[in-house]
């Protein structure tokens, strides 16, 4: 409808309810009229149930002298059918037909019947609403709601646009059914679906959120028997590192050995897992690979990364979950994305940064909550990356040397295969050598200290695998931040401060190569190590310092442990081992989580222990009796890896 005035709908409404009212009053009349076609119907049937002689009596008798008349039964005929006119009209209000006639002397009638009246009971259904009513009643309600719109300040372009948003109309309503309503795909249109990116990506997503339901609850024993007594050959001793899942793929990771493991910052359920270059020269898949697991799915990874070069270590990045970064037998730094591709989305170019493996990488804290990238390469070369977003080429380079006034080691080559940071002293590092040396440098010049290597620990006979400090703890020292430990091909392990050029602690338990070791990030006195004998150690110092608290054979025979990890809460341990396959042992709370007094004990014997080393003379480090033997296997039997110097 076009656009009123108030007034006009105001004017059309008073038409419409007097349109309304005639027409109630023409339906009072119908059946007013109804009601007196069925009093005449009534009266006709009074009447064909007459008798003649009662119709004759209508007229009246004849005297019997009285000569024959032939126009009087005509007018008294005429003055019956009047009479009887008025009592049986029809709806139409015409005059019935009434004829009469005498023959033989007898007077006899025909009446015409009334028409014909339908009754209706109680089971017929009549609408008292013509259509044409109901339609000007609509009319009238749609100007009630145009009256009422305008008077609260709603237009009628306002009005109709809120009913076209609120209501749909029953064509597009039916489209839409029709549309959403199921049908049978074919096969081309199925396999195309199948093929797709996008239904692939939901695939994988749905099916790994499945796997995670299935499996939450693995660790639950569902033969427990509640209500059962336990007598005194029932109880168990508790078990104090209990193995749990292995991680593996086989298609991937087979003949692939673990370079390093790193548990994420953020997600208490995730670790990553790299691999070196695959044995099988004949396979297409590419060197590099890092697999990103979680504890909840040990049936395959979250993320399987890659690139063409062997990844040497990798790690998360501390603010930024969903980055990883890795360094190459290449010598290139490679971030991946998660959230993008599992191919790298950035690196760093061949002809600037490394030219040698880098097996060593970390994240530095820098300006504005951001983070630097420090990488170590075999041939002592240090390069800091600003960013992840801008690897051209490195923001700064460090080709670590002696400091001046050191000249009996400047022709000395720097070899380097891990380091680690002095507490939270971004300046101060120690790096470990394949020659068994410590290096302690500094990356920039501070005053009466130049940047470069200061000190020359002659620490191992063979290799040393790992530089491990004891990282901060709530509670502990500072001080203790100073303890570090190394592990060595030469079967030992050691336990140094960098305030004394002698160990403070050498444990010899291992008969095989020490392939790593690690501090506990919440106990301050437990450590762990692996060896080439596949065996896990789980040490603490404040319980003994000459044999491990706990030790179990992590892998199979003939494998050997090539990288440990500890979670961020420290009740979990995951072992890498020579074959790709990753084990997540449970360390049991009695082990695992210290006591009040653990941190003050743990500073009070190392604070001993310093004492005594400083105060010892100083002797250069000569390899033991029991593992002299071995040494010279180690030595022969590792080609790659150059002899250390005679001490």
């Amino acid at each position: 409808m076009s656009d009123f005035s108030e007034k006009d709908m105001a004017d059309l409404l008073k038409k419409k309810k007097e349109r309304i009212a005639r027409l109630k009053a023409r339906k009072a009349e119908r059946k007013k009229r109804l009601e007196e076609a069925k009093a005449a119907a009534q009266l006709r049937t009074d009447l064909e149930g007459a008798d003649k002689n009662d119709v004759g009596s209508l007229v009246p008798e004849k005297p019997a002298d009285a000569p024959t008349p032939v126009a009087a039964p005509v007018e008294e005929s005429k003055k019956v059918l009047d009479s009887v006119t008025v009592l049986i009209g029809n709806k139409t209000n015409k005059k019935a037909e009434v004829k009469l006639g005498f023959a033989k002397g007898a007077f006899h009638h025909n009446l015409q019947p009334a028409q014909r009246v339908i009754k209706y009971d109680k089971g017929i259904q009549i609408e008292l609403e013509t259509p044409l009513e109901k339609t000007l009643k609509g009319q009238v309600e749609n100007l009630k709601t145009k009256i009422a719109q305008h008077s609260i300040g709603v237009g009628p372009d306002e009005a109709k646009m809120k009913q076209m948003k609120e209501v749909k109309s029953i064509e597009e309503e039916r489209a839409e059914e029709l549309a959403l309503k199921a049908k049978m795909l074919t096969k081309g249109e199925r396999d195309n679906i199948m093929a797709s990116e996008k239904f692939l990506k939901f695939f994988k997503s749905s099916t790994k959120i499945i796997e995670r339901a299935l499996t939450q609850n693995d660790e639950y024993d569902i033969t427990i028997d509640y209500s059962k007594k336990e007598g005194k050959g029932d109880e168990k001793e508790e078990e104090m590192l209990k193995p749990g899942p292995s991680f593996a793929d086989t298609l991937k990771t087979n003949q692939r050995a673990i370079t390093s493991i790193k548990w994420s910052p953020k997600h208490k359920d995730l670790f990553l897992v790299s691999y070196a270059e695959h044995q099988n020269i004949m396979t297409n898949d590419p060197d590099g690979l890092v697999l990103v697991w979680s504890t909840h799915t040990p049936s395959r990874p979250e993320y399987a990364l890659t690139c063409q070069s062997a990844v040497l270590v990798a790690i998360f990045h501390p603010s930024k979950p969903n980055v990883v970064i890795g360094g190459t037998k290449s010598g290139q730094v490679i971030v991946w994305d998660l959230s993008v591709k599992t191919t790298p989305t950035n690196r760093t170019s061949l002809s600037t940064g490394h030219t040698h493996p880098v097996y060593a990488i970390d994240c530095v804290p820098a300006v504005n909550k951001a983070y630097s990238i420090l990488s170590v390469s075999t041939d002592g070369h240090v390069c800091i990356w600003t960013d992840i977003d801008h690897l051209e080429e490195p923001g700064s380079e460090i080709n670590l040397t002696f400091v001046k006034g050191r000249t009996e080691n400047k022709d000395r080559d720097i070899t380097t295969t891990s380091f680690g940071f002095v507490g939270r002293d971004w300046n101060s590092l120690v790096l470990g050598s394949d020659e068994g040396v410590l290096y302690k440098a500094r990356l920039y010049d501070v005053p009466n200290s130049p940047a470069g290597i200061h000190q020359l620990i002659p620490a191992h006979v063979a290799p040393i695998t790992n530089v491990n400090f004891r990282p901060p703890i709530k509670g502990l020292p500072s001080v203790m931040s100073e303890l570090f430990l190394t592990s060595s091909f030469d079967w030992t392990t050691k336990l140094w401060s960098t305030k004394s050029r002698k160990p403070l602690l050498v444990f010899e338990r291992c008969r095989d190569y020490v392939y790593d070791t690690q501090w506990s990030p919440v106990h301050p006195a437990v450590f762990i190590t692996g060896d080439g004998n596949g065996n896990l150690d789980v040490w603490n110092l404040n319980t003994d310092a000459e044999l491990p608290a706990n030790s179990t054979q992590a892998c199979e025979k003939e494998r050997t442990i090539s990288k440990l990890a500890f979670s961020s809460n420290g009740l979990q341990i995951a072992v890498g081992s020579s074959s790709g396959t990753v084990r997540v042992f449970n360390l049991h709370e009695k082990l695992g989580l210290p006591q009040e007094d653990d941190a003050k004990k743990f500073y009070e014997s190392m604070q001993a222990r310093l004492k005594s080393a400083t105060e010892r003379p100083h002797s250069d480090v000569r390899p033991t009796l029991t593992n002299l033997k071995h040494l010279i296997l180690t030595l022969t039997s590792i080609p790659t890896l150059t002899k250390p110097t005679p001490p």
